[in-house]
């Protein structure tokens, strides 16, 4: 595929800010790459050559494992060996997404990868046991002996890291998304970790509960910075519903950018952007109107980005009800309406298969 120079450069512009010592920045880069998916791939791999810094490396990852393309998994599969933890860690996960793959020689050559690390003894605990856990998902694999291998190591360290088990199953530890549901932790960033592990086979049902649970303990909280770790963890798991596809919790997305009155984090967006429908276009619009163009650019790069997502993907023109109430309640998005028909049309659009719930 031929990508055009405006879209090249906004490829280019996008992998110099994973490099970015800014969390928010790198952090919305990973979910606009992963937006543009398999037209980025070729660069991410290209960057992820160069071997860049570790923090780098592991957001490249981050942003191959979200949008899942074959090419990914060579070069995913020699970092399992990474002398980085944290980038072997970010690489068991690109791998373990081509476990259940349609095509077997890539599913065949994923679990060789990932029991290849499980029985390297040379390797970080942290990373053999998550390539183990991810071999759990195959049906008759081996991963029960391995962990019993594991667990027999001395050298693994297992015992310190293995949650505990029962039928295959992991119990009530916190670390678990269901086990969350009844009891959350005392830190957000554990949330993000068990999405990260289990948000992809998740039950869509147990991910939107979770929205409300996290929401509730927002709310709930005295300090300012709390609440931000909150949000942000809920921001997480509607990133993940709509990696997915799945518009079961649309309805807190599109409260929560309505309600807001400073930027949210970049999980909110990003997921507006890939599941949100004409319902979201005033909470879009107004949250858009009410930013300042030189304190929250890359707030309202995204919004902008979003509200033409939805406008392309719904076939929306100035005739249709939603975009007529739109720009009656918030005139000033009126802009974000000319931006998007001045832009030329790289290829005919397509229509994305009805959200699951």
């Amino acid at each position: 595929m031929v990508i055009k120079s405006s879209a090249a450069r906004d490829i280019s512009r996008l992998l110099s800010e994973l490099s970015s010592e800014d969390d928010i920045r790198r952090e919305a880069a990973v979910a606009r790459l992963a937006v543009i998916g398999a037209r980025a791939v070729g660069h991410l791999l290209e960057a992820l050559g160069a071997d860049p810094p570790a923090p780098t490396r592991v957001a490249i990852l981050r942003a191959l494992e979200a949008i899942g393309d074959r090419r990914a998994l060579p070069a995913a599969l020699e970092r399992l060996t990474d002398s980085d933890p944290r980038t072997a860690l970010a690489a068991v996960a690109v791998v373990r997404t081509f476990l259940t793959s349609d095509d077997r020689a890539a599913a065949r050559t994923a679990f060789e990868g990932l029991t290849a690390l499980a029985l390297d003894r040379t390797r970080p605990a942290a990373a053999r046991m998550a390539a183990v856990e991810a071999l759990d998902e195959v049906p008759g694999s081996s991963s029960k002996t391995l962990r019993e291998q594991l667990r027999n190591d001395p050298a693994s360290g297992a015992r310190r890291v293995e949650p505990a088990r029962q039928g295959g199953r992991a119990k009530s530890t916190g670390r678990s998304l269901e086990a969350m549901l009844g009891r959350l932790p005392d830190d957000p960033d554990a949330v993000r970790a068990a999405l990260h592990a289990e948000g992809a086979s998740t039950p869509l049902s147990t991910l939107g509960h979770l929205v409300d649970v996290l929401r509730t303990r927002e709310e709930s909280s005295q300090r300012a910075e709390e609440r931000a770790a909150w949000r942000t963890a809920r921001g997480a798991v509607h990133q993940a519903l709509s990696a997915r596809n799945s518009r079961v919790a649309l309805y807190d997305l599109r409260e929560t950018l309505a309600d807001a009155s400073e930027p949210l984090p970049v999980g909110f967006v990003a997921a507006i952007e890939v599941i949100g429908d004409q319902s979201c276009l005033e909470a879009v619009a107004r949250a858009w109107s009410n930013t300042k163009p030189e304190a929250d650019a890359w707030w309202r790069g995204h919004l902008e980005s979003a509200f033409r997502a939805i406008m392309k993907r719904e076939r929306l023109t100035r005739r249709s009800a939603a975009l007529k109430r739109t720009l009656a309640r918030w005139p000033q998005s009126s802009a974000l309406v000319d931006a998007v028909a001045s832009t030329p049309s790289r290829t005919r659009l397509r229509r994305r298969p009805a959200a699951r719930t």
